[in-house]
């Protein structure tokens, strides 16, 4: 009896074991396989870091051409700025010039016509 109870014990165990043992091989496939997707991921993420990267220098080289051109176009308008300033005083100089030129010559039609009533 006492051997069948030790066989039976034994027999239990074995089972046991085998079944800790299936378990423990499913465990360690579903972690294997947890593992590769986490790689391909880990893999896909520094993909798109990568390639997220360059585009960031793109945009940092266009930001940096659009700034040249920005600078650019500041110089540009401060010139026709200064330009336009030295056109406007030109001009009132003109009208001023050309107000003193009308002045003498209604001066002067008015002397003719002072003169031609006279005679």
């Amino acid at each position: 009896m006492t051997r069948r109870l030790t066989m039976a014990d034994v027999w239990g165990l074995a089972k046991s074991s085998l079944s800790a043992c299936k378990e423990h091989n499913e465990t360690t496939n579903k972690m294997a396989t947890m593992n590769s997707e986490l790689w391909n991921e880990i893999g896909f993420k520094q993909s798109k870091i990568k390639e997220l990267q360059e585009t960031i220098q793109d945009k940092d080289f266009e930001i940096a051409d659009l700034d040249k051109a920005h600078t650019d176009q500041l110089w540009d308008l401060a010139k026709l700025e200064e330009k336009n300033s030295k056109l406007e005083k030109e001009n009132e100089e003109l009208r001023e010039f050309a107000g003193g030129v009308v002045q003498v010559e209604k001066k002067i039609k008015q002397h003719t016509k002072q003169e031609s009533v006279d005679n």
